[in-house]
């Protein structure tokens, strides 16, 4: 299953802090994202109360390149991330849980998108049995 970090701060790379839900999809291939379970996966996260969300995705630079390491050669990790980011700007149905507008692809490897404000969390973790299988491994 993918990690996750469901406390209310996790540490970032720069020594500052995320308050929310990160989500690892390493090792997933985009269509076994996309569609409902990554609609579920956004509802879990706004059931929580959590006010973002941020997908690890891979950063898809400089692909299959000879200094790259041998985990990144030939990878989808490009694809995946431009894959969440359209299924987060086109799914209307997404936008009951997310603020679409919101959506920051600013950092390679990782996108993040604020959710909507859930006044009653019901939820305390997030079930990634929703996911697959990984299709690649780690």
């Amino acid at each position: 299953m993918g990690q996750q970090q469901l406390s209310n701060t996790a540490a970032a790379p720069n020594g500052a802090t995320f308050a929310g839900v990160q989500i690892d999809l390493h090792g997933y291939h985009p269509r076994d994202i996309r569609g409902a379970p990554l609609a579920t996966i956004l509802e879990q996260a706004w059931q929580m109360g959590a006010p973002r969300i941020r997908f690890i995705h891979g950063h898809g630079r400089a692909r299959g390149k000879r200094n790259m390491s041998r985990g990144f050669y030939r990878t989808n990790t490009g694809y995946f991330g431009l894959s969440i980011r359209r299924a987060l700007r086109r799914n209307r149905a997404l936008r009951q849980w997310i603020k679409y507008s919101t959506l920051d692809c600013s950092d390679w490897g990782r996108t993040t998108v604020k959710l909507k404000r859930n006044a009653r969390p019901t939820r305390t973790t997030i079930d990634l049995s929703v996911l697959p299988p990984r299709t690649q491994p780690l």
